[in-house]
């Protein structure tokens, strides 16, 4: 059977930092495939992953185990078929949760080897009320408090101790029998998506067969826009741009040049912060970005 990971996390925790960090270290001798479920209509993680890796399959947005599974498993024939791969890794969409996903994979003959969910332990507090943050803690067996450098002792053990109650308070159970799918999890602390080799050797496997719940497992309501610029940006009106974004914008991320860089910058906005350090050398695609932020409606 192929072997499977799901990396979840709200929007901005850094799941394509770890799959452009952890994944490539220590899978780097192994076959692996990636399929990304992004949201909105330009697959900003599909085009950065590229670079990196060429055995990626963008999905548009939507739950995977309903209005796309027919997409889910025709992309996941094509990648049997054409790269026969040993891992296949499935980042799921920072505004869905993650059980839908292992559903499919699972039906589809795959076994899922563990679920990781990515906190952003710097903006935690910003939407550890969102529904969506705690499906996604509590359907995942491997916790990573994410971006730990950017944040002290004390707030890191209150971000731990919130997670921790938050997967409690919310794990997945077995509808039938009332049992939690995960009995315990393994928690991680790290920056840059780095994390060490045994979170890919499948010691965290989940063996019970999974069955739907009764709750209604989709994408929450959030609206996108998508900015495009036919012609290099100044550094410091790109910046501007960033920082003049409304607090209701949860998160930015695309690909942008910039006049005074030869490289294309990736953009990288979560709730006010900003990381322009990444360059795409090979980009050869249109400036864009995608804005992301909570529906009215």
């Amino acid at each position: 059977m192929l072997s499977a990971f799901v990396i979840t996390g709200f929007l901005g925790s850094g799941k394509t930092t770890l799959l452009m960090n952890s994944v490539r270290e220590h899978l780097k001798n192994r076959r692996i495939a990636i399929i990304v479920n992004e949201f909105g209509e330009v697959g900003v993680d599909g085009k950065i992953l590229k670079n990196a890796y060429s055995q990626v399959l963008e999905l548009p947005e939507g739950c995977i185990c309903c209005t796309l599974h027919a997409e889910f498993e025709k992309a996941l024939w094509e990648i049997r078929q054409k790269y026969d791969p040993e891992v296949l890794l499935v980042e799921t969409s920072g505004a869905a949760e993650p059980f839908p996903v292992m559903l499919s994979l699972q039906s589809l003959g795959c076994t899922v080897e563990g679920v990781m969910c990515l906190i952003d332990a710097y903006n935690f507090e910003k939407y550890s009320h969102e529904p969506t943050t705690r499906h996604q803690i509590g359907s995942s067996n491997m916790l990573v408090l994410n971006k730990t450098d950017l944040v002290d002792e004390e707030k890191l053990k209150s971000v731990e101790q919130e997670v921790v109650r938050i997967w409690h308070s919310y794990r997945l159970k077995n509808l039938f029998t009332g049992e939690p799918v995960f009995r315990d999890f393994k928690l991680y602390k790290t920056s840059y998506g780095k994390l060490p080799v045994e979170v890919f050797e499948g010691i965290f496997a989940l063996k019970a067969k999974l069955e739907a719940p009764e709750e209604d497992y989709h994408q929450h309501h959030l609206e996108h826009q998508v900015l495009y610029f036919d012609q290099p940006l100044e550094y410091e009106k790109l910046v501007s741009l960033l920082e003049s974004f409304p607090k209701e914008v949860f998160r930015a991320k695309g690909v942008v040049r910039v006049k005074e860089v030869p490289q294309a910058l990736v953009v990288n906005y979560a709730f006010g912060g900003l990381d322009l350090s990444q360059t795409l050398p090979d980009y050869q695609g249109k400036s864009f970005l995608v804005v992301i932020k909570k529906s009215d409606n």
